[in-house]
């Protein structure tokens, strides 16, 4: 019984372990506004599992205007570099420092100009490539 106990357990396990390794590589979908007055939103999180790229798949910003883009790690330090005039369609790799790998990373999001309105952006983040 103890063997079979021992058994289940590190079956459990393993898989368990499986789904962690692949969540970097999985879509984090997307679907906030971005404030007014280049205030910055943390649009999706993620565990960065390889020293492979970030990748942001970009569907929407709302109306003509773009967003800067940048990842920053579990203590909201910036670990990328900085996209800027993401727009509706855009697709955008991030190389992202070794420190994060292991870790939770964040994308986050302003809007590229100084304005009032909120505006909506939508996509896909993938804190992996492979």
């Amino acid at each position: 019984m103890k063997k079979r106990l021992a058994t289940t357990v590190c079956a459990l396990g393993l898989l368990v372990s499986a789904g962690v390794a692949s969540a970097g590589t999985d879509a984090i979908t997307y679907a906030k506004e971005l404030p007014g007055f280049k205030r910055n939103i943390y649009l999706a999180t993620g565990t960065k599992d390889n020293n492979s790229d970030s990748k942001v798949e970009n569907s929407i910003v709302g109306q003509n205007y773009e967003a800067t883009m940048w990842i920053v790690d579990a203590k909201r330090k910036k670990v990328s570099n900085t996209a800027k005039d993401v727009t509706d369609n855009d697709t955008r790799f991030f190389t992202v420092d070794d420190s994060a790998v292991g870790g939770n990373v964040t994308l986050v999001a302003e809007n590229d100009k100084i304005t009032r309105v909120s505006v909506e952006i939508s996509g896909r983040f993938y804190p992996d490539t492979k």
